[in-house]
């Protein structure tokens, strides 16, 4: 029965080593197809010649559902920032993509980071462009990722030199015993520009965007922003990542029809706070101006 007993044993462990092997062999064979599909999309020489690119690259770029199916670095995607930030933790950066047709989202991304990626933009009903305060550790390459229809990204950089610690460091909210008191404030206007098709926004929110890098003050900051009309159509989407500024402040330009009374902003942060605001989207004062003058 002894005998009997060790040869089930055995049978069992063979069982068990051959599907153990089974699955590291099927394991490699998906991770060697996922290399080689890498390997297949060139990563073109970075303007900027940051040593970080083709980790930046593979991380954001070739990790897309829909694997893009070419990266090239494009000068026609604008990225404007001060060569020398004076205020780490408040570095203003520009993005202009408007001569990218079709672009289905801006991925921003800062390097040297600590936590590289700064926010995903989706115009859906807004312009290919926006503006954004950011946090830096250190100097870095800034590059904006367009993914336009075809899956092709087109890639602009520009360089930033900083004293550094602009990750690691807390927020100024932190120094004051009431700041959850205006957590989530929204403060936003809209200029209708004449004859345009779309209008200008800027938002301006009370959240103190904690990197989790500072001591003993966790990750907390602004996950999702959202911009729809009053009938719902959705004008814009924002992913928010923890180098956003402290309070952040956006730029955006959506498409805002004639008749619009109001813009709707709504987000939600890490912690499960969400806020809605209504925006009031003026008369355009140029319609009435244009108008031929009575006889």
């Amino acid at each position: 029965m002894q005998t009997s007993m060790m040869k089930n044993f055995a049978s069992l462990l063979k069982l068990k080593i051959t599907s153990l092997l089974g699955a590291s062999v099927l394991w490699l064979t998906m991770s060697a197809t996922a290399n080689t599909a890498d390997r297949a999309i060139q990563i073109p020489k970075d303007t900027v010649q940051s040593v970080m690119w083709p980790q930046m690259a593979r991380d954001y770029l070739l990790k897309e559902k829909n694997r893009s199916q070419k990266i090239i670095m494009n000068n026609e995607v604008i990225v404007r920032a001060p060569s020398q930030a004076e205020d780490q933790m408040n570095v203003p950066v520009h993005v202009d993509a408007r001569t990218i047709k079709n672009v289905k989202k801006i991925v921003l991304i800062a390097d040297l980071n600590p936590l590289p990626k700064v926010l995903t933009f989706t115009p859906e009903q807004a312009e290919a462009r926006f503006s954004v305060r950011i946090k830096v550790e250190q100097g870095t390459p800034i590059r904006a990722a367009v993914l336009d229809q075809d899956g092709t990204w087109h890639v602009g950089a520009t360089l930033i030199d900083a004293a550094g610690g602009g990750c690691s460091q807390p927020a100024v909210a932190h120094s004051t015993d009431n700041w959850v008191d205006s957590l989530a404030n929204v403060r936003g206007k809209i200029w209708r520009t004449p004859n345009a098709q779309s209008s200008k926004l800027r938002l301006n929110i009370k959240h103190p965007m904690d990197t989790g890098l500072a001591d003993g003050i966790p990750a907390f900051y602004l996950e999702t922003l959202a911009l729809t009309a009053p009938d719902g159509t959705a004008l814009g989407q924002l992913e928010l990542h923890e180098p956003v500024s402290e309070n952040p402040t956006l730029t955006l330009f959506p498409k805002v029809k004639a008749s619009q009374k109001t813009l709707i902003v709504k987000g939600r942060d890490n912690g499960g706070n969400h806020l809605t605001a209504k925006v009031p989207v003026p008369i355009q004062s140029s319609a009435l101006m244009s108008k031929p003058e009575a006889k």
